[in-house]
């Protein structure tokens, strides 16, 4: 017994098609904004390491100079 192809079996199978056509259509809509999203929080994330290689680096800076003040004080007690 074989299927018989009608008109509105062709009719029926396409509004499902086109409803399917639609899901993915937003899906594919959503994941392009997740994808901006998860782009923005990646350069916010990187902005932020960045900052605090920034003040590490400021910190070894003033480190070093405490370092040679008090180095030049002692020199200076020699004397």
């Amino acid at each position: 017994m074989a299927k018989e192809l009608n008109e509105d079996k062709l009719k029926e199978r396409l509004e499902v098609l086109e409803g399917d056509i639609k899901k993915v259509s937003e899906q594919m809509v959503s994941l392009d904004k997740q994808k901006t999203d998860a782009i923005a929080m990646l350069n916010a994330l990187n902005g932020a390491k960045q900052q605090c290689i920034n003040f590490l680096k400021e910190i070894g800076d003033e480190d070093q100079e405490g370092q040679e003040v008090s180095s030049d004080a002692s020199k200076g007690d020699d004397s």
